[in-house]
């Protein structure tokens, strides 16, 4: 019983990280496909769609759909780095050529990691990845 306990204890704080590591990889995913999915809907409408980001709230939406939340204990880090502002609040608009507005990362944690969610400037493409881009400032 002594072992089982023991292995337990050892197990669980392992366990706890590789979960939170899990949901911190599934927010920074949801939102990558959410602003693909925009950059799709603008080339397939052929008007211009937005994504806002509200870091102080842990919220992010595609404009005019409902708000999408991180899950509790993943937070934005720091700034997002696109340049381009909503009513105060960070955004990347695509046109209908798919171009993005502007570039730019979001940086999201769990406490003890970070994904990093990069929109290309010039190409458009988005990207997760566990580290900054090669410009980061």
């Amino acid at each position: 019983m002594a072992i089982v306990v023991l292995a337990a204890g050892i197990a669980a704080p392992v366990l706890a990280k590789t979960a939170a590591s899990v949901q911190l990889q599934a927010d920074a995913r949801q939102m990558a496909s959410l602003l693909r999915m925009a950059r799709q809907q603008a080339m397939t409408s052929g008007q211009p769609t937005t994504v806002v980001f509200y870091p102080a709230s842990a919220k992010y939406k595609l404009m005019g759909s409902a708000y999408h939340y991180l899950r509790p204990g993943i937070r934005y880090v720091g700034n997002t780095t696109f340049t381009v502002k909503s009513g105060g609040q960070p955004i990347c608009g695509f046109s209908p050529s798919g171009a993005p507005s502007s570039g730019g990362t979001v940086t999201l944690g769990n406490g003890t990691e970070r994904r990093y969610v990069i929109v290309n400037p010039v190409a458009g493409r988005i990207r997760v990845s566990a580290s900054p881009p090669t410009d980061w400032q």
